[in-house]
């Protein structure tokens, strides 16, 4: 019985999609963001210090609160290298291996993803 359960579950497992499909959102600017790829970045570089929803922790700030312009406007100065404040250094080792497609996905995940 044991092993007809498990089958049936694999067999229902198999005839869905296995992977979530990267779904890309239109921001209604016109502009398609892929919710997905920012996601994973955020859940690689950002979470650690800015909390699983972006709300903060000790000295990094909440980002769930800030508006799409203005995480990417600090992106693209980290990205530069340029220090703006305490957790500079951090924010560039990051910052600068993000594309500019990253940055836009990026801003506008975390700005609205945990609403």
């Amino acid at each position: 019985m044991t092993k007809h359960v498990i089958l049936a579950a694999v067999l229902g497992l198999l005839s869905g999609p296995i992977w979530a499909e990267t779904k890309a959102e239109d921001t209604g600017a016109g502009v398609e963001v892929d919710m997905a790829a920012a996601e994973k970045i955020f859940r690689k570089s950002c979470r650690a210090c800015h909390g699983n929803k972006a709300q903060g922790a000790a000295s990094y700030p909440k980002l769930s609160d800030k508006d799409p312009a203005y995480i990417a406007e600090k992106l693209e100065i980290y990205r530069s290298g340029e220090r703006i404040g305490p957790n500079s250094i951090l924010m560039i080792q990051h910052a600068k291996k993000l594309s500019d497609e990253d940055i836009s996905n990026l801003s506008v995940y975390v700005a609205t993803a945990f609403d």
